[in-house]
């Protein structure tokens, strides 16, 4: 009943937006709860990160779990060879392979859509239920 009230009360604008920073917080958490290892490597690694194919700027696709993924810091960023510097190889081959060819091209056009940071910030917290 909670969760029916806070939905409406966000649709009707009585509930406060959650600040960037903290929304990056709650989108992380259910990322790693999502994926919890590396999906690069497949292993545990010590420090693992949120990725986001299409850059974090883009509000647009900022909160997509289609555009995220949990690295370790090597795979994501390491040495020049971390996915983060090849995101029109290796890293966009992955992409289409995890979400098929038409729900990649999906997400390549959402990417493409200006989006005001606070309307993606309220998309996350129905999505979270919050």
């Amino acid at each position: 009943m909670a969760y029916l009230n806070n939905l409406q009360d966000l649709r009707e604008g009585k509930m406060k937006t959650w600040s960037t920073a903290y929304a990056d917080k709650k989108f992380r958490e259910r990322i790693l709860a999502r994926d919890r290892v590396c999906q690069r490597c497949k292993k545990i690694c010590s420090r693992l990160e949120v990725s986001h194919f299409f850059s974090r700027n883009n509000s647009s696709t900022r909160f997509d779990l289609e555009n995220c993924d949990i690295l370790g810091y090597s795979c994501h960023w390491g040495n020049a060879q971390g996915w983060e510097y090849k995101k029109q190889t290796d890293y966009r081959d992955f992409k289409i392979k995890q979400l098929g060819q038409e729900r990649y091209d999906e997400l390549v056009k959402r990417s493409n859509t200006l989006m005001p940071r606070e309307k993606a910030i309220k998309g996350l917290m129905k999505m979270l239920g919050s």
